[in-house]
């Protein structure tokens, strides 16, 4: 049991005296209470680590200062032509990189020393709580066939405030702990340069984005695609790492460079990847179009969104309906499993999602129209929960329509989602509150690695998938595949009130499992 429940056992037994000898049981349950260990930890030495951080951060922000300068101002007049860009590419990701450092350490150093001021507070609650406790029982250790009120109240503020003190420590230390392993997950360019790859190329492709303008405006590569594209460079032949290198060098920009990265960290062969860079190179100095044509724009960093306020996906740029459906709505059809498995492929690979808005013809006028995108998003759709159905053992579309159970549940995720990110995925039951709070320190190693999770929702008659893919803190990003994402707290996805992810008269407010990456 944890400090928290064994108190909260004690402070029950102290508040109900026993008719018998009560003064005996009001002991017998201050020492229950006194047996809890305090508070861990040292404040002072924690104090010390956010001190070093923010030093850090600060160097860093020097910098980051000077470098951006230098990229702006003050490389040098005969550098010209390709020569200057590559360079002025290659200070502008250094100033990027160090920027990240020195926020990603600034933001250390806060948590760290609200942390120890909580443990500070924590521990001092705690000493008060324990001499309540021990006065309590030195009162009535000599007299335990009688009742003492007075003991009693005692008692009962001393076990409170250890109680309060345990469930301060417990929950800013699981937080601190959360915040900042999300952190470390912002080391990208360390990651990428791990392996063969210069490290200068890996600062660039380690920090290079998407421009936005109504597509995802964050990284281009997630935490797992640094490392696996490091790895799969690392075991190649000579021959194909001779041919990706070339490729890379020959890229028009950064960004169509992170794209042949994200491309092999997919799982995709070089000579696949060599055909779709031949199709995207002549736009390789756009990177709006790029982003148009290789990434859903699922993500919004909006995090202060209730749940409620669903921020609805758009296709290059633009909110499309067609037939009274947005773009990416699953429709009528009973296939959120395989929709929502899709558009999460689709962020992690560029030649699924290439297919998808140009059917890899992306210069014959209308390839990329919302109408035919639709048809192939539609149809891949309904293909995968075909699949999804025979994984089941079921009658396949349309002769039925009745959603996928957790085995195919489990075989998209492992077929879809293992094939783009190397990982395991196991179905999880999600049968109570502590289940879910079981759960969220692998969904959130999970989003925090760019590894996404499926999460089922459920009423009392249905049930719906959606896709975990993405946390800020406490706060969850899901996609939903009628077509939108939301931004929902742990605590809400913990205690059931996950309603405002699908509006309507009969709100999924349970969430039962999950796929989760082993």
């Amino acid at each position: 049991m944890s400090k928290v429940k064994d108190l909260e056992h004690a402070q029950h037994n102290i508040e109900q005296p026993q008719f018998m000898l009560p003064n005996l049981h009001l002991l017998q349950g201050i020492n229950e209470a006194l047996a809890v260990p305090p508070p861990v930890g040292d404040p002072g030495a924690v104090r010390a680590r956010a001190k070093d951080y923010a030093q850090a951060s600060a160097s860093f922000a020097s910098a980051a200062q000077d470098l951006s300068g230098i990229a702006t101002n003050q490389l040098p007049a005969v550098w010209t032509g390709s020569v200057a860009e590559h360079a002025t590419q290659a200070v502008h990701a250094m100033s990027a990189e160090t920027t990240t450092s020195k926020e990603t350490l600034a933001s250390a150093a806060t948590l760290l020393e609200a942390w120890a001021n909580d443990l500070e507070w924590a521990q001092k609650t705690d000493s008060d709580g324990c001499r309540q406790l021990k006065a309590a029982g030195d009162k009535i250790k000599d007299d335990l066939g009688g009742f003492d009120q007075g003991a009693m109240q005692s008692a009962m503020a001393g076990v409170g405030a250890r109680l309060a003190a345990a469930r301060r420590a417990e929950s800013c230390g699981t937080s601190t702990a959360s915040r900042l392993n999300q952190l470390a997950s912002m080391a990208r360019a360390e990651r990428a340069g791990q392996g063969s790859i210069d490290p200068l190329a890996a600062v660039v492709l380690a920090t290079e984005k998407n421009p936005g303008a109504g597509e995802d405006g964050g990284y281009i590569l997630t935490p797992n695609q640094l490392d696996r594209a490091t790895q799969t460079l690392g075991v190649m032949t000579g021959a194909d790492q001779m041919a990706f290198r070339a490729l890379l060098s020959g890229a028009k920009s950064p960004e169509e460079a992170a794209y042949l990265w994200k491309a092999l960290a997919a799982g995709h062969s070089v000579a696949d990847i060599q055909k779709f860079d031949a199709a995207i190179h002549p736009h390789g100095d756009d990177p709006a179009w790029l982003a148009q044509h290789l990434v859903p724009a699922t993500t919004t960093g909006d995090t202060g969104r209730e749940s409620s306020d669903n921020i609805d996906v758009t296709y290059q740029g633009q909110q499309v309906n067609i037939d009274g459906y947005g773009v990416y709505s699953q429709r009528d059809v009973s296939d959120c499993v395989a929709a929502s498995t899709v558009i999460a492929q689709a962020k992690l690979d560029p030649l699924l999602m290439f297919q998808l808005t140009t059917g890899g013809t992306p210069d014959v006028p209308g390839s990329d129209s919302p109408q035919n995108f639709e048809q192939r998003l539609q149809k891949t759709y309904i293909d995968e929960y075909i699949q999804g159905q025979k994984a089941d053992g079921r009658k396949t579309y349309p002769q039925e329509d009745k959603g996928l159970g957790s085995t195919a549940q489990t075989y998209l995720a492992d077929k879809d989602l293992g094939k783009a990110t190397g990982a395991d995925y196991e179905h999880v039951e999600l049968k109570n509150d502590d289940d879910r709070r079981a759960a969220l320190a692998r969904i959130e190693k999970s989003v925090d690695e760019g590894l996404p999770v499926p999460i089922t929702v459920r009423n009392d008659d249905s049930g719906h998938q959606m896709m975990i893919i993405g946390r800020d803190g406490d706060k969850l990003q899901v996609y939903n595949p009628w077509g939108f994402t939301s931004w929902v707290t742990e605590e809400q996805f913990v205690n059931s009130q996950l309603g405002g992810l699908t509006p309507g008269e009969h709100p999924l407010n349970k969430s039962t499992a999950l796929e989760l990456p082993k």
